[in-house]
């Protein structure tokens, strides 16, 4: 099931060795998740292999460390607070740092599987999605996901309504942002009163069912597939007039030249995110795989 993710990032450092076919790269990114605050940042561990043959297309372009990138790859969310990145596509954006870099989020597709019943808590729908992803052998194979979207979202809430109302599990395309909260430990005995998650900001979803029939053949049910209605106009009414929405789309995809109009203060630095959240112990746990992952 495929976990695909893309954000802009800072390249932080930047190690590499080379196979027999391929120069690998691993680099530690950090993504910024709040304009206004220069410590709430993420560490993405990324894989990138560049094929020696140059004849060979990659759309990982060539990058310095203190680079700010647009990346895109499939990944794993890890213990600690971090995700595991294997880079399809690295693009250079220039004249940008990390004081300046656009905050975006780590936005994902996800296919994920799930058994619950949708649950309102606090004024959000909720559902827990179990997510698989294959970087490599030494590498998590899965992880869980909780999935939430506002109650009052009508178009979600029929949606996720539905699932497992009439089956023991269902499989959705996931479509947001994706969030790590940290535990939270009660101050006076120092134990931990929630643990650690991760959480998607549902934007879309897609249901895929399966319908079985008598002689043991599934037929896929994918939501593309179903008959839509059309705008026809009946015969003898009139045509509708369609107004134009002044408002800008959800799905309006992110116009870069809002850089110029990001907080710049001097406070917003690399040096203060670092030193308040330090890089994970646990990313440099393993080693990078001589194969390219597809």
């Amino acid at each position: 099931m495929p976990a695909k993710l893309q954000t802009i990032c800072y390249i932080h450092d930047c190690n590499e060795k080379n196979t027999a076919e391929f120069i690998i790269k691993e680099v530690t990114a950090i993504s910024r998740l709040n304009e206004a605050e220069p410590t709430e940042i993420i560490y993405l561990r990324t894989r990138m292999f560049i094929p020696l043959d140059q004849e060979v297309e990659t759309h990982i372009e060539d990058f310095e460390v203190g680079q700010v990138v647009f990346l895109k790859g499939k990944f794993i969310a890890c213990t600690g607070g971090w995700y595991s990145v294997s880079a399809t596509s690295v693009k250079v954006l220039h004249n940008t740092d990390f004081n300046t870099m656009p905050v975006i989020g780590i936005n994902v597709m996800l296919t994920g599987n799930t058994t619950q019943v949708v649950k309102n808590e606090n004024g959000y729908s909720v559902l827990e999605f179990d997510i698989d992803e294959y970087l490599g052998e030494l590498e998590p194979k899965n992880f869980w996901l909780e999935v939430k979207h506002k109650t009052n979202n009508r178009y979600l809430m029929n949606k996720t309504n539905s699932i497992n109302q009439n089956s023991r599990s269902t499989t959705a395309i996931l479509v947001g942002v994706i969030n790590y909260i940290p535990p939270i430990t009660d101050p006076i005995t120092n134990s931990e009163t929630s643990p650690s998650k991760f959480t998607l900001n549902l934007e879309d979803i897609s249901l895929i069912t399966h319908r079985t029939t008598n002689n043991n053949n599934q037929t896929l049910n994918a939501p593309w597939l179903n008959t839509r209605r059309t705008n026809r106009v009946a015969r003898g009414a009139s045509p509708r007039n369609m107004r134009r929405s002044t408002n800008t789309s959800p799905n309006q995809p992110l116009t870069l030249a809002t850089v110029s109009n990001i907080n710049t203060s001097p406070d917003l630095n690399l040096e203060t995110a670092l030193s308040t959240n330090p890089p994970p112990s646990g990313m440099n746990n393993s080693q990078p795989e001589q194969q390219q992952n597809d």
